[in-house]
This record gives structure tokens, sequence and C-alpha cells, in this order.
């Protein structure tokens, strides 16, 4: 069973070397990147909305604070994503 999903793992591997790297093949990359920014922006907009409503804290805006988390969240997202893919092909061609 092991052997299968090497198997798979070499062909995926070798089907993604031909291709040819143009705006079409960047599509699902590009939603892909959206989605794993957006989303912890989104997650943490609404927890700080929440805690906002829950608990009224003086001067702190939790909202913002969700926001601003979710944005750094999503930033190393987006970086694990890129530097990840990068040392994945970069290992394969050597």
């Amino acid at each position: 069973m092991r052997e299968f999903f090497k198997e798979v793992n070499r062909r995926l591997e070798t089907l993604e070397k031909k291709k040819s790297q143009n705006v079409w093949y960047m599509i699902p990359y590009i939603g892909s990147v959206g989605i794993i920014f957006i989303l912890p922006v989104l997650i943490g907009a609404y927890l700080g909305w929440w805690i906002d409503g829950q608990y009224k804290v003086g001067g702190i805006s939790w909202t913002i604070t969700g926001i601003m988390l979710g944005v750094f969240v999503g930033v190393y997202n987006v970086y694990r994503f890129f530097y990840l893919r990068h040392k994945r092909f970069s290992e394969g061609e050597d």
C-alpha cells in the first residue's frame, strides 16, 4: 500500500512539472491564497464582534484586534503555502 501512494505522488509530481505555467495554471493557487488569507481575517472579525457584543470593555475594540490577528495569521498562512510549495518543487528538481 505504501508503494501505491509513492507511485501516485511521483506521477502527480511528474504531471506538475509538465504543465506550462500560465494564467490558467495559476487560477487554483490564486483561489487557495485568497481562502487561506481571507478566512482567518473573517474568523477574527467575527470572534471580535462577538466578544464586543458579549462583554462591554472600555476602550478596547475586540473586532479590530481580531481583524489584525486574522491578518497576521493570513500572512503567515500565505508565506507557509508558498514556502512549502517552493521547497517541495526545488527538492524534486535537484
